[in-house]
């Protein structure tokens, strides 16, 4: 994980650092439709909803909707799917949704298991359970784990479902969160182990501090039993045209 992290870096530096050369620009202000450039203006959201209304009012009223939404629904709910899965620390994990598992539970087994007609899974993070205990909306986002040991990860959650995540440590053993581990604010992030007690994250550092797409563009080392504030800048690319890869 954490080569595949640095190699997606090193690859965006040359166009960062291109980008950082080019000569500024005033921006264009003829186009009359840039007030849909800000992503949470009220004008903006307002034209999206209404948008959404008149698309779903159209699909709804088609006589082949029902038929294909309970034919997908059936099909995302069924129990014999396979269940597509990630080796991590030599083991099997897969994160898993259906009618008794809303929000979806992050399990795991092992290879002979797996292979098996009726694999044994042991939940590692139920979040129904943990959206219940937090009163949230927690929709799962992913995992980063350490290399090469991966007996630890981070576990990115979003409240609904939207772009921003938070970001908390999670210890595979015990399938239980790191007391006084990492954890990272709700923000647009990325994020790279290097070794067991050390982070590289792109995240909005500060308010504002976004490219005009509204992603991070400013990289941080950030060292076990540091706060955020304390974090070391290693990399800055260009507010006007980074974009999260």
């Amino acid at each position: 994980m954490l080569r595949r992290n640095v190699l997606a870096v090193l690859l965006a530096l040359p166009v960062a650092l291109a980008a950082q050369q080019r000569p500024s620009t005033p921006p264009d202000t003829s186009d009359d439709f840039r007030w849909l450039e800000e992503m949470k203006g009220e004008r903006a959201m307002a034209w999206v909803r209404a948008e959404n209304a008149k698309t779903q009012a159209v699909l709804e009223k088609d006589p082949r909707f029902r038929r294909l939404y309970d034919e997908a629904l059936t099909v995302a709910q069924a129990a014999d799917r396979i269940p597509f899965v990630t080796f991590i620390g030599g083991q099997l994990y897969n994160f898993w949704q259906d009618s008794a598992h809303v929000r979806g539970v992050w399990r795991r087994t092992s290879l002979a298991s797996y292979q098996t007609k009726a694999p044994q899974w042991t939940t590692v993070l139920d979040l129904d359970t943990l959206s219940k205990a937090e009163n949230a909306n927690w929709v799962w986002k992913g995992s980063d784990c350490s290399w090469p040991a991966e007996n630890r990860c981070l576990v990115f959650l979003s409240d609904g479902g939207e772009d921003a995540v938070t970001a908390r440590e999670i210890d595979l053993p015990s399938r239980t969160f790191v007391k006084n581990g990492f954890t990272l604010p709700k923000a647009k992030m990325r994020t790279a182990w290097q070794g067991q007690d050390t982070l590289l994250i792109a995240t909005e550092w500060k308010p504002g501090e976004l490219t005009a797409s509204g992603y991070p563009f400013i990289v941080k080392r950030l060292v076990r039993g540091q706060a955020p504030s304390e974090a070391t800048e290693i990399f800055r690319g260009d507010r006007r045209t980074a974009a999260m890869a």
